[in-house]
This record gives structure tokens, C-alpha cells and sequence, in this order.
């Protein structure tokens, strides 16, 4: 009869890094994969109609995307973070739509929409991006004035070592 020996497991540590700016990533020595989430911009919100109690429509929320990646260690990954939609004038202008966040091997997660202006009414929600859940932030109301800018997108990157 013999002993079996059986190795202690070794903890590995887990890191969550969020990224809202830049376009390039390197990959940690040891990383041979990632889990992302991206987030698409939201859209900007619509531009009040007129100074009364009317108010634009808020912009709709950007795609919400996960993905598992397998990375090379010292790779760099290059991304882009989507920028907000622009907010509707005041008078009713509409809004521009969130910008995509792309990385590199994962999907793209789209921008909301803009939500519409309305001269003499309210302006429509911009729809949230493929029916997805609220990524970015929405814009605000127009309230007197321009609508709100819609949020940035952003990427969390996980990975254990």
C-alpha cells in the first residue's frame, strides 16, 4: 500500500480592472485569458420643447456584452471606450446617439440611441441599444434647455493570477 501525496491547490488572486479611457491594454505575465464586459454610451437626452414644464426624453442605454478571451501574456489589446451622445439644443433638438466600446476578439457593444427632440411636446426616449440592458448612462431630461450627454462606455477586464 502505498501514500498517495496530493499538492496544496495554489489561491490565485482575482483582478478587476475597469477601463474608461485610453486604446491599448497589456496583458499581465501569467494571463492566458480575460473576461470582459463592455458597455456601450448611452445616447444623449432630447432638448426641451419650450421653457413650460415639457421636457426632453432621456437618451436610451447602451449594450451590455461579456465575452471570454484567450490572451497571450505581454500581448497588447487595443479597445476604444464609446463617448456619450450629444444632448439635444434647447427648442426641441434631438440627441446624438452613444458611441460603440470595442476590444480587440470581443464583440462590440453598441450606443444607445438619441433620444428624440419635439417642438411643442416631449421629446421620445431614445430606445436602449438591441434591447439590451442599460449600459451607459442615460441622458437626463432636457428641462428648459439642452438635453444631458449621455454616459460613457466602459470595459471591465477580470483575470486571476
Amino acid at each position: 500500500m502505498g501514500i498517495a501525496i496530493v499538492p496544496t491547490p495554489v489561491a490565485k488572486t482575482r483582478f478587476l480592472l475597469t477601463l474608461t479611457s485610453g486604446t491599448t491594454w497589456t496583458v499581465p505575465a501569467g494571463v492566458t485569458y480575460v473576461n470582459v464586459t463592455l458597455r456601450g454610451a448611452g445616447g444623449g437626452g432630447g432638448g426641451a420643447p419650450n421653457s413650460n414644464a415639457m421636457l426632453g426624453g432621456n437618451g436610451g442605454g447602451g449594450q451590455i456584452v461579456s465575452s471570454t478571451l484567450a490572451t497571450t501574456p505581454g500581448a497588447s489589446i487595443s479597445y476604444a471606450i464609446g463617448a456619450g451622445g450629444t444632448g439635444g439644443s434647447g427648442g426641441g433638438g434631438a440627441a446624438g446617439a452613444g458611441g460603440n466600446t470595442t476590444f480587440t476578439g470581443a464583440t462590440t457593444a453598441t450606443g444607445g440611441a438619441g433620444s428624440t427632440g419635439n417642438i411643442g411636446g416631449p421629446g421620445a426616449a431614445g430606445t436602449p441599444s438591441l434591447s439590451a440592458v442599460n449600459g451607459g448612462q442615460n441622458g437626463v431630461n432636457g428641462g428648459a434647455n439642452a438635453g444631458g450627454t449621455g454616459g460613457n462606455g466602459s470595459i471591465d477586464v477580470e483575470y486571476w493570477l
